[in-house]
């Protein structure tokens, strides 16, 4: 980061911390180890993440600054997945780059995110940017578009995200700087992949939150979610729903890091709930978020 933007964090942070759900500490060499660090990307999948590692590794013309795994053979490299000792989450350190699975939802891609922030805060590491990549429902969006956050709403249809703190409840900002956005587009343009800036919906449920009709438990009818998505739609912009932008972006703000969050649509929620796509179609789709991300981080590594 330049000199007026500096990482803000904890200020009770000692120096001395264990990151349990990656399984680093400070006693791991760090610095050493991670100082080199300029991105850190994120999605929901481990085996997402592991591809998009391997992506990154054959983008950035297999970088030595690596962290290796010697296969069986002996005579080959593969990445090493260096949250498998912790069992929770997967990540990759290749080259400037970190890849790292977060889970579904606010609730579990909040623990890996604090500890990613810690971890590049510990390491000394400077003009660090985080993207969040992943899948989304698209309203009024043709599907395989990837959206790329603006602002990101609540459930409740609020601009901000909530935490709730020693019992209380504090609203932050889910506005997302738009200058990586832009440059992501521009990229996106590149590769001839469709991409817009639009706002998005972050809710806490994949079902009831998102007014879908297909839960084992529903609280409402068609026409009350038909309602629900087109104001969503029609009176605040939201191009998109998933369930981690608003607290990934208020996060980042409140650290003061650059991030974005670049999510591919797989359906039209207008139109309906279910994925009709086939699995070969929907899998190209799932990789053009990675491929903007890659094609971003080459032209800027």
């Amino acid at each position: 980061m330049n000199a007026a933007q500096r990482m803000t964090l904890n200020s009770q942070l000692d120096g001395n911390d264990f990151l349990y759900h990656i399984g680093l500490s400070t006693e791991d060499d760090l610095a050493e180890r991670f100082s080199d660090v300029k991105f850190v990307c994120m999605g929901g999948k481990p085996e997402r993440m592991r591809n998009f590692a391997n992506l990154i590794y054959d983008v950035l013309g297999r970088p030595k600054n690596c962290e290796f795994d010697t296969v069986a053979s002996g005579d080959e490299l593969e990445l090493k997945d260096l949250g498998k000792a912790a069992g929770r989450y997967s990540f990759f350190k290749v080259g400037p780059v970190i890849s790292a699975s977060h889970g579904i939802g606010a609730a579990s891609m909040s623990v890996i995110l604090h500890e990613m922030l810690k971890l590049t805060h510990y390491a000394g590491c400077t003009d660090v940017t985080f993207i969040r990549v992943g899948t989304s429902g698209g309203l009024g969006i043709e599907p395989g578009t990837s959206i790329l956050t603006e602002q990101a709403y609540t459930g409740q249809v609020e601009p901000c995200y909530t935490q709730v703190a020693c019992g209380r409840e504090i609203k932050y900002d889910s506005k997302a700087p738009l200058d990586v956005a832009e440059r992501l587009r521009e990229c996106a343009k590149t590769l001839g992949h469709p991409a817009m800036v639009g706002s998005t919906l972050s809710t806490n449920d994949f079902f009831e939150e998102q007014g879908r009709l297909d839960g084992a438990l529903c609280s409402y009818k068609e026409d009350d979610k038909m309602k629900f998505i087109k104001r969503c739609h029609d009176e605040f912009g939201i191009k998109n729903m998933e369930m981690e932008s608003a607290c990934f972006i208020a996060m980042c703000n409140r650290a003061n890091v650059k991030c974005a969050v670049i999510c591919v649509t797989i359906v039209n929620r207008l139109m309906g709930d279910v994925i009709s796509t086939s699995h070969e179609e929907l899998k190209s789709w799932e990789d053009r978020p990675q491929n903007i991300v890659a094609e971003f981080i080459r032209s800027n590594a």
